[in-house]
């Protein structure tokens, strides 16, 4: 004999059916208006490798342990005047998703017994995987002679970013560091984008032989038309001797 009747049992079918019905609505309103996956809600979601922090699909700032400090590749001084000095270092930022709008720095210079005799600090901006030149001139060491010049990073925050490379070309690179009278070096560029580039700092880094470092300097082109063609001109106070050949670095001013 059944435990209920078949008046009870149709009751209970169509309530299991407004049941699932009921459920289907809720789980669909939970899942449409549910806040969509951040890299800012605490949570380890999309593919993220931690809370809130790598993965390739969520571009998400790294995890702490997978940043990478941005390496020194060299620091260099040299001389413009008698106890005046231009110092510049060359750095890369081995982080391909990662950049900053304020990295603080320090160039120091010190003797032949390590002592310190002059300091500048400046700041600057790091786009994704960038190489870039840091440069500072007439630097005062207080008629004291400089053996060694350090960069010292100061503090860099890191935030997500997409590599952005300048389209623009460096056509050739005519050299007159020999003429006395005025040594310099002048750049073609190119805009090969399908836009307008505005405030680019330009920085010429002058190698002799065994890539040795011989001057720096710097320059800025306020403006670039798509496809125009101009020359980047940079100068220094005397004639250098020995290059061989020079580097134009190129970044668009944020």
């Amino acid at each position: 004999m059944p435990i209920f009747s078949w008046g009870v049992r149709r009751q209970l079918g169509v309530f299991a059916v407004f049941a699932a019905i009921i459920l289907l609505v809720v789980g669909w309103l939970i899942y449409y208006f549910r806040p969509e996956p951040t890299c800012f809600d605490n949570k380890q979601n999309q593919d993220e490798e931690g809370i809130d922090c790598g993965g390739a699909e969520a571009r998400c700032a790294p995890c702490s342990e997978k940043i990478r400090d941005i390496a020194i590749l060299w620091t260099r001084f040299f001389p413009i005047r008698e106890g005046v000095y231009d110092a510049a270092a060359l750095l890369e930022n081995g982080n391909q998703f990662l950049k900053t709008e304020k990295f603080v720095y320090a160039i120091k210079l010190y003797d032949a017994s390590s002592v310190l005799i002059s300091i500048r600090e400046g700041t600057t901006f790091i786009q994704p995987g960038e190489k870039f030149l840091v440069f500072e001139p007439n630097i005062a060491a207080q008629n004291r002679s400089p053996k060694t010049a350090v960069l010292e990073m100061r503090s860099v925050s890191w935030e997500t970013g997409e590599p952005d490379p300048l389209k623009i070309d460096v056509l050739r690179k005519d050299i007159f560091l020999a003429d006395p009278s005025s040594p310099r070096l002048e750049a073609r560029v190119k805009n090969q984008s399908t836009s307008v580039y505005r405030n680019i700092e330009a920085v010429a880094l002058l190698l002799g032989s065994r890539d040795i470092v011989l001057g720096v300097s710097k320059t800025k082109i306020d403006r670039l038309d798509i496809g125009e063609e101009r020359a980047a001109v940079f100068t220094w106070p005397t004639a250098i001797s020995g290059v061989e050949m020079a580097d134009v670095f190129l970044r668009q001013i944020p």
